[in-house]
């Protein structure tokens, strides 16, 4: 099903296991003597409290650091990112469920779990349910949105033939808008070159952290631009409800696609349909998904149409709006003000 993650491939996973276990006896001493069912209860439900001492015995097992609970949030910080894989395999240990030990790295209300929810469709109509009720109270004139299948991506660690990965889940409807939207936003740059410079207030101290002014830099054709992307964005919003109400009539489907980022495992788990979320138990993740693997390939000639549709749509929008664009009639937009903390700037540059 997969090839062994190379960049991961000479770390000692009994080494990985044993801090893992050590982490858990130091979360509760009762751990190994439990029945399975109340382990894995306990790793998905664990408490801050507990989860930060495990993580300060994982670093100083496998690293060599020793901190404390106080000081567990500077230590990640400082952590090398190549050896960040290092330290989430042996969380997963600790925190992960099923046969797979599968970990969901998003938000959920409190007193919830993953074993809430026994299907993926248990968890992804939930959460949809969520955002609905998050949008309408921000948004009083929100209208609300039909369900379909991972509307908004998840991201994911597991065990893949006892290998660690990184995933994220998505619907076939959300791979296709995105590759669509890349191709989409290299096109507008050609036929409207910009780009984002330091506005005057850039960097300037605020209470909390500083300013993020950027500016847009289109030569001049500032307004066109803006008028282009607004087309552009109605224009994604439809094709992602077309598609994804198109491709919920298929026959159930997963493709699974490889992507080491910087030598990071790193898997997509992409389901055509709210049927095949279905049939997909969080448990066992991987043995559902075996025989519902289907290659991409099928899918690429309409991926091809899709994106040269996209594309053709956007050189007759830009021809419409050089020949008719009105300079003095100007769209009102609500200013925003962007402060960031120094925390989250050693995060973009760790990621960098």
């Amino acid at each position: 099903m997969t090839k062994p993650a190379h960049k991961l491939a000479h770390i000692n996973k009994a080494e990985i296991a044993l801090a893992a276990r050590k982490g858990l006896m130091v979360a509760d001493s009762l751990y190994f003597a439990w029945p399975a069912k109340q382990q894995e209860r306990f790793r998905a439900t664990m408490s801050e409290k507990a989860r930060q001492r495990v993580e300060c015995v994982l670093i100083d097992c496998l690293l060599g650091i020793k901190c404390s609970s106080q000081e567990l949030a500077d230590t990640w910080d400082d952590i090398p990112a190549p050896k960040l894989n290092i330290i989430n395999w042996a969380s997963l240990l600790t925190q992960g469920i099923g046969e797979d030990y599968i970990y969901l790295s998003e938000y959920m209300a409190e007193g919830k779990s993953l074993l809430d929810f026994s299907t993926l469709y248990d968890y992804d109509y939930d959460d949809y349910l969520f955002q609905e009720e998050a949008k309408k109270q921000e948004f009083p004139e929100y209208e609300g949105a039909d369900y379909f299948a991972f509307q908004h991506p998840s991201w994911v660690r597991l065990l893949i033939e006892e290998q660690f990965y990184y995933a994220s889940f998505m619907s076939l409807a959300t791979y296709f808008l995105d590759e669509i939207e890349l191709a989409g936003s290299a096109h507008i740059n050609q036929l409207i070159p910009h780009d984002y410079v330091d506005g005057e207030n850039q960097g300037k101290p605020q209470k909390g952290g500083f300013l993020l002014d950027m500016k847009l830099d289109a030569g001049g054709l500032e307004g066109q631009l803006e008028e282009l992307e607004s087309r552009w964005y109605i224009y994604q919003r439809k094709r992602l409800y077309a598609l994804s109400k198109e491709f919920s009539d298929l026959p159930s489907a997963v493709f699974m696609l490889e992507q080491d980022w910087d030598d990071d495992p790193y898997r997509f788990f992409i389901f055509n349909n709210t049927s095949t979320l279905k049939l997909i138990r969080w448990q066992h993740f991987i043995s559902d998904c075996k025989p519902l693997i289907t290659d991409f390939s099928v899918m690429e000639e309409q991926l091809k149409k899709e994106i040269d549709d996209a594309i053709s749509w956007l050189s007759e929008n830009h021809r419409d709006i050089v020949r008719n664009f009105d300079p003095k009639i100007v769209k009102l937009q609500k200013k925003k003000k962007i402060i960031m903390s120094p925390r989250a700037l050693k995060d973009l540059a760790k990621i960098d």
